[in-house]
């Protein structure tokens, strides 16, 4: 085999979702960041791949950025000027529910009537008609079994409050959180009351044990004749309640990335000082990584038993590989295995690809699949680069033509970095919906020896290949003895390629998993435990988009398919149960669907009940002054 190419720096495209949603004026949609043109069809074609930028500099480090550190912030929407009066009514509704979150660990009986009508009734806020679900030595969880009946007065409100504070000071100075996140409004029919759905949480400590609320409150307003002071509270309806005690008083889990990671240099010089740190001081085109989330990947490479790190960094930042060590703390040795890379890295694996018995390394970085073997587990070397679409964003390997080698498939976001391109304007033909002018994806079949072919074409993977892919999962859902595949796409419609004895056929729409929504990640796992794989999709959660495009006003004249794949967009995480014959989507009956902006996910049995649990990486950009709509 010949030299393989050098890996150089290369930009990287921001991720999709919605980057920044600015429900203003006709209710445009707009994205900080380009991302696709004019609709195409789907050709499966590999994009013609650019020559990239010219390596870092080493003096550019250094260097702050006055236009980085200068910008100003985009204006704030003003919806009282733009006509979208629902969207006054959620800001004045989320000022007085932050105002009754002071009060739950706060006395204040004057200020709690502040809030109220006259005739405010209220639900309690804890049901006495609550249900253990689970109980082990570590956790009781209990959630509502029927609505409870109507008490009068604000002293209920009241009584509901001080039980709480009781509560939550037992254990003396502790842990206090309350939230409040506005998910849906619907006005009146008198034009002086209307309604909030409002997403409740509630955390404690008691000193020996910690104590989450959560719940759905149904919240009757009404608005003052001056159109000025804000709304009081006339009713106050608890849906959905749930209860988690941890017994132990503190987490399942704990936070331990210093004490494990603090002592190396790069973990105080790099890695802790946060994107933050770095935006000002990286190139101006690192910038766009604000908003990205670089790959790990984990994997004892050094076979002594133990789980090492690789940690994939922005470019111009080092990649970081750590060696555990028998007391639960690092050793940083990328240099030394060869992999302190500075390109644009998106994910990585540690696969043994060759079959001699040791980890390989695998990293997706702009334009290239990197293929490392691993030399007597002690270095890395480069054996091959694969050259694919440009903007990269996920690896997902299996065997998928079961002849004992392990096959790489390649996701592909956007067609070049993401830059120059934009979504237009959001009608009938509008992209954002069903998007296929993304980047090409790539199945790569394992020849032996680290030599890969392309065979995405030839396996029928070139069907719907243009769709904006975060992320793939592989498994065997129908139970066949084959792998097959499932691509999660950002800006629309899910793919899941059934595998035919090594050709893959779309079958996602026949069997209802196709989920149109903003796909970051999908997992597999028997949910259910009735034998049959299940399939959970993280998406974006938006409360603003929720209530936004169910309002009248939005996008009138657009046909109702069209606002219900808007709506879609903005409903969350999706569970589909494997019922044999295709899959029901079960996302609200289970409660999975806010997931707030979720990136990943997988099946976990947290507690060892034998029963697989969810878990969610979800976050997203904020500032000091966020509204939490997202």
């Amino acid at each position: 085999m010949g030299s393989p190419p050098p890996i150089r720096f290369r930009p990287r495209t921001l991720p999709g979702a919605w980057r920044a949603l600015r429900w203003a004026g006709a209710v445009a949609i707009t994205l900080l960041a380009p991302c696709c043109g004019e609709r195409e069809e789907d050709t499966g074609n590999t994009p013609e791949l650019g020559s990239g930028p010219p390596p870092l500099s080493p003096k550019a480090l250094g260097e702050p950025l006055p236009e980085v550190l200068s910008s100003a912030p985009p204006a704030r929407d003003d919806p009282s000027a733009d006509g979208w009066e629902t969207e006054v009514l959620a800001a004045n509704a989320g000022q007085q529910l932050k105002a009754l979150g002071h009060l739950f660990f706060k006395e204040g009986s004057a200020d709690l009537a502040a809030l109220l009508a006259p005739d405010f009734t209220c639900e309690p806020l804890v049901p006495s008609g609550v249900e253990t679900v689970l109980e082990d030595d570590l956790v009781l969880v209990e959630r509502q079994n029927s609505p409870t009946s109507t008490p009068p007065g604000e002293k209920s409100l009241a009584n509901a409050l001080a039980e709480i504070r009781k509560l939550s000071r037992s254990g003396g100075e502790t842990h206090q959180h309350v939230h409040f996140k506005v998910v849906s409004v619907s006005p009146g029919s008198t034009g002086d009351t209307f309604q909030t759905e409002v997403i409740f949480s509630l955390s404690f400590s008691t000193g020996e044990t910690l104590v989450e609320h959560h719940a759905t409150w149904l919240v009757d307003w009404k608005q003052p004749s001056n159109q000025i002071d804000l709304p009081s509270l006339t009713n106050l309806a608890v849906r959905d309640f749930s209860r988690t005690t941890t017994k132990q008083g503190t987490p399942l889990y704990s936070d331990v990335t210093s004490s494990a990671l603090g002592d190396t240099p790069c973990y105080r010089s790099q890695l802790g000082l946060g994107l933050n740190h770095w935006l000002g001081r990286l190139p101006v085109r690192a910038m766009l990584n604000r908003f990205g989330t670089p790959g790990l990947a984990l994997g004892d490479v050094n076979g002594d038993g133990l789980e090492d790190l690789y940690l994939c960094q922005e470019p111009g930042l080092p990649n970081r590989l750590f060696l555990q060590k028998p007391d639960g703390t690092a050793e940083e040795t990328s240099a030394a295995w060869g992999v302190d890379w500075i390109d644009d890295s998106r994910s990585a694996l540690f696969l043994d690809l060759d079959n001699d018995g040791d980890q390989d390394l695998v990293v997706a970085l702009y334009g290239m699949v990197v293929i490392a073997r691993n030399e007597d587990r002690k270095r890395f070397t480069v054996a091959t680069a694969l050259p694919c679409t440009p903007s990269t964003t996920s690896l997902a390997a299996a065997d998928y033509d079961r002849d004992g080698l392990l096959d790489l498939y390649v996701c592909g976001y956007a067609q070049d970095d993401g830059r120059g391109a934009s979504i237009g304007a959001a009608n009938d033909r509008f992209v954002y919906h069903d998007a296929r002018n993304g980047g090409a994806n790539s199945l790569f079949r394992n020849g032996g020896n680290l030599a890969f072919h392309d065979v995405t074409a030839p396996t029928g993977l070139d069907q719907n290949n243009r769709r904006w892919s975060f992320a793939a999962s592989w498994e065997d859902y129908d139970d066949d003895g084959d792998q097959d595949l499932y691509v999660a796409n950002d800006y629309g419609r899910n793919n899941l390629y059934r595998n035919d004895g090594g050709k893959f056929v779309d079958v996602a729409a026949s069997t209802g998993s196709e989920d149109s929504a903003s796909g970051m990640s999908a997992a597999w796992g028997d949910y259910d435990r009735d034998g049959r794989m299940d399939l959970y999709v993280a998406n974006m959660f938006s409360a603003a988009g929720s209530r936004i495009t169910t309002q009248k006003q939005f996008k009138t004249g657009t046909r109702e398919e069209i606002r219900d794949r808007f709506r879609r967009f903005a409903r969350g995480n999706t569970l589909f149960r494997n019922t044999g014959e295709g899959f029901e989507d079960v996302s609200v009956q289970a409660g999975v669907t806010l997931g707030r902006w979720a990136w990943s996910s997988n099946f976990v049995d947290l507690n060892n009940d034998a029963w697989p649990d969810f878990v969610v990486a979800n976050g997203y950009l904020s500032s000091e002054t966020d509204s939490g709509d997202l």
